[in-house]
């Protein structure tokens, strides 16, 4: 398998396993407070980069929330025709905080569920805080569970055995503020066989 076809297999994975699991706020920096026209969306999953708002594919809402497949570095062991590679997933989600909608409240008939808070009184309330994070680590705990449990993506073995990191996006050792927008990533490993076809004997196969 060629290095491209590894990360979009990766991509391809996330778009179909993870993100389908998750609902985000969609991004609106003109209405960080009660205004904001509240709408969940599933992440999308983006090779590489992540594409400014002008260049971003169809039926694709917003570069955020979203997860990015990067590669930190790879290696090819040639005697033992295998490739392993270091993957990187970039996590983001915009969220400036509480709107009334984001609050469940017990339903009043003793069974102990609870319902999201929908009349004139949420639509009207915003509480501005720095909770957002929270938004973007349940969004990781998600693709954690999900790496965590699968022994194949695709044809990309998982190498349990190194384990998986992760951490929050950090500047010379410092978590930058990017309020509302938050950020985390996921460093895994993944194997696959390595098919190499020397040329002198091309002619003879």
């Amino acid at each position: 398998m060629s290095i491209v076809n590894s990360i979009e297999t990766v991509r391809e994975w996330l778009d179909s396993t993870v993100c389908p699991m998750v609902q985000l706020k969609l991004p609106d920096d003109s209405a960080t407070d009660a205004s904001y026209p509240y709408k969940l969306v599933n992440p999308t999953a983006f090779s590489l980069f992540v594409p400014s708002k002008d260049r971003l594919p169809p039926k694709v809402p917003a570069p955020i929330p979203s997860v990015c497949v990067q590669i930190v570095e790879g290696t090819d062991s040639l005697t033992m025709s295998s490739r392993s590679i270091k993957i990187r997933l970039c996590f983001s989600a915009w969220d400036p905080g509480y709107h009334g909608r984001d609050i469940f409240k017990p339903k009043n008939d003793g069974s102990g569920a609870y319902v999201q808070w929908q009349n004139e009184e949420a639509a009207a309330f915003f509480e501005k805080n720095g909770e957002g994070w929270r938004d973007a680590w349940n969004f990781v705990d998600t693709a954690l569970r999900m790496i965590e449990n699968a022994e194949y993506i695709g044809s990309l073995r998982v190498m349990k055995e190194d384990g998986i990191t992760f951490g929050p996006v950090s500047e010379q050792d410092a978590v930058p503020d990017f309020y509302p927008y938050w950020f985390a990533w996921v460093e895994f490993s993944a194997e696959e066989p390595l098919t190499r076809t020397p040329k002198d004997y091309q002619h003879l196969l």
